[in-house]
């Protein structure tokens, strides 16, 4: 016979491990994973469903092959594509479907080029960006005209720049790197490389893979070896050691989060500081939890893009080869979390996201995140519920933990789940025991959901009612696929691009039932009236005084609860089957909104030994 029922809390925390055995895995980290895919660990606790992508442009990008960089720069995106004559050209894709300006009528880039790299930069009041392909002259964009494109050449004082791969600013000053050279530019001037006027040359001795500005210096990145540059001008630059065995596989690694440096180094991710603090040695590298993963990704792809997402305190890298299908590309999370031993970080894979190049910046309160790869779109990650429409396939699975003594068998009788939802959530729960052994019985899979198929749903904020919504307004209502729509009884003015909506109906078979929209532009609001701009294209017909609310309002967001129908946070199911280890799994399949998993207590009868 059993003791009597007790209970075991398990706080999902500590992200993907994979470098301990299963054991002392699940005995000293039980609401850590084994498997993380598609799930982020969150700030705010547990782990958190990712968001989508969309189409940023509903249109390709002319030409072939790998969009070659891509910079969100003044509203749009500038992006480089191969052509038929190998020869790249730079478009300005604007969000939405408007047609992409082609800004290399007067100018012509590298040939045969594999990666396009910008930095944006203001010396005289005018935002423009400095970039270098690699096999060229480097160009410099300062408007999203054609006009607005001009390019360097050998009377710009080096031919040293011909041919430049990387570019940082420092001190006002350009810099670029070829081969084993760094040349910058005369402080305040993009355009002059004489060494007479105040530019120089510096040669760091191996090729250089990246180049980033960071806290009064400019860090150099070779394969082996880290250098940095100290000063202020050409009379006081210097340059000092930081490791001399170590260094940057991948410069499209390279970010900066948090106040520190990571980059992708033969043996894994690291941070600058861990390096410079340990010199050269492997207490450096960050990935040592996750460095299965890692070593499989490295393995399988040619290009590792990656992007800081600050909003989540997040870095992102993805793996990339082209013949790999967009639904098996893989890639890595790293959510940086304040731990009692300082910044920590828990890790999880993604798959589905496919990135060639990638980017992010904030305009205003609002962060926007692009990718690109190979089909030529443009995409807006942490974007609508889908990939692009598809599903999302996420997965948890904890490690198999002993609750107690993994020598006594344990029989679970029932399972509470404390999730927190942002809509509709349908998720397969299971109960595994002893590591999945074929000779152990498992319990069927339990499906959870908090909203009926059939119940009508509207949304409220926490003062229970509808602060920002508004209705449809045109009298034959709008037909499915259009991309803008007036709307009336607005209750708030203060709308911006990049936040989201969707519109409640009573019909869960509509398709525009839990689908999300994002405005594309700020609209004129004028007696609680005025134009959506919106992605993706409306998915049905929508009726004249159909509701409207946003539940991202300002780049936050704003609404987590449904009225209607209670949106049902806590799930409570009885168990069956024992074991002397435990993992529980989750699976979500589906395009619903993001729901976090936070606890999960398991009521449990345990045998005394016998």
């Amino acid at each position: 016979m059993p003791d009597r029922w007790q209970t075991y809390p398990i706080e999902f925390k500590g992200g993907l491990i994979s470098n301990l055995s299963p054991l002392q895995h699940g005995a000293s980290m039980p609401g850590s994973a084994r498997v993380l895919n598609n799930f982020e660990p969150s700030i705010e606790g547990g782990y958190r469903r990712i968001e989508g992508f969309e189409k940023f442009n509903t249109n390709t990008v002319t030409g072939q092959n790998e969009i070659l960089g891509v910079k969100f720069y003044r509203g749009a995106a500038i992006v480089a594509r191969d052509q038929s004559s190998t020869n790249p050209k730079l478009y300005a894709v604007p969000s939405g479907s408007g047609a992409h300006t082609d800004l290399s009528t007067s100018i012509t880039l590298g040939a045969n080029t594999s990666r396009v790299r910008f930095a944006d930069f203001n010396f005289n009041g005018t935002e423009k960006l400095f970039i270098v392909d690699g096999k060229g002259f480097p160009v410099i964009l300062e408007s999203l005209a054609a006009s607005g494109l001009s390019q360097l050449s050998s009377s710009n004082g080096s031919t040293d720049i011909n041919g430049a791969s990387h570019v940082a600013i420092f001190k006002d000053h350009i810099f670029v790197s070829n081969g084993r050279k760094v040349v910058f530019s005369v402080p305040f001037d993009e355009t002059d490389f004489t060494t007479a006027n105040g530019a120089g040359i510096i040669d760091v001795g191996s090729d250089v893979t990246g180049l980033v500005s960071f806290r009064e210096q400019l860090i150099i990145f070779s394969e082996s070896k880290i250098n940095r540059l100290v000063g202020n001008s050409v009379g006081d630059f210097q340059v000092q050691p930081i490791a001399s065995d170590i260094g940057c596989i991948a410069g499209e690694t390279i970010q900066e989060i948090s106040g520190d440096i990571i980059f992708l180094a033969p043996d894994g991710l690291r941070t600058l500081a861990g390096t410079e603090r340990n010199q050269d040695f492997s207490l450096a590298s960050i990935s040592k939890p996750i460095q299965n993963e890692l070593v499989s990704l490295t393995s399988v792809n040619t290009a590792f893009p990656s992007v800081v997402i600050r909003e989540k305190s997040q870095y992102r890298v993805f793996g990339y080869e082209a013949s790999t299908s967009a639904n098996t590309s893989k890639g890595i999370i790293g959510t940086q979390l304040q731990g009692q031993q300082g910044l920590q970080i828990n890790w999880a894979e993604t798959t589905g996201i496919k990135a060639y190049a990638a980017t992010s910046r904030y305009v205003g309160k609002v962060e926007t995140v692009l990718f690109v790869n190979e089909d030529g779109y443009v995409y807006k990650m942490e974007s609508g519920n889908g990939f692009d429409g598809s599903n999302i396939t996420a997965s948890f699975s904890t490690p198999y933990f002993p609750i107690t003594d993994p020598q006594t068998r344990k029989t679970i009788y029932r399972s509470t789940i404390y999730c927190d939802p942002q809509g509709s959530v349908d998720l397969d729960f299971n109960v595994k025991y002893d590591l999945s052994a074929p000779d152990v019985i498992e319990p069927e899979t339990i499906n959870f959901s908090n909203v009926s198929s059939s119940s009508t749903v509207s949304l409220y904020n926490s003062q229970a009612k509808f602060a920002h919504g508004g209705l449809i307004n045109n009298s034959g209502g709008y037909s499915a696929g259009v991309t803008s729509m007036a709307v009336d009884g607005l209750s708030s003015d203060d709308i911006i691009s990049g936040d989201t909506f969707q519109i409640i109906v009573s019909n869960s078979s509509s398709a525009n039932f839990e689908k999300t929209y994002t405005l594309t532009s700020t609209p004129s609001i004028s007696n609680e009236a005025g134009t959506l701009s919106f992605s993706p294209a409306l998915a049905a017909d929508v009726a004249d005084n159909a509701s409207i609310i946003f539940l991202k309002l300002n780049g936050e967001n704003f609404f987590s609860t449904f009225s209607g129908e209670s949106l049902q946070s806590i799930f409570d199911s009885q168990t069956q089957g024992s074991g002397f280890t435990i993992s529980l799994q989750f699976e979500s399949q589906g395009t619903n909104p993001p729901f976090s998993l936070d606890t999960t207590v398991l009521e449990y009868g345990q045998y005394g030994r016998r």
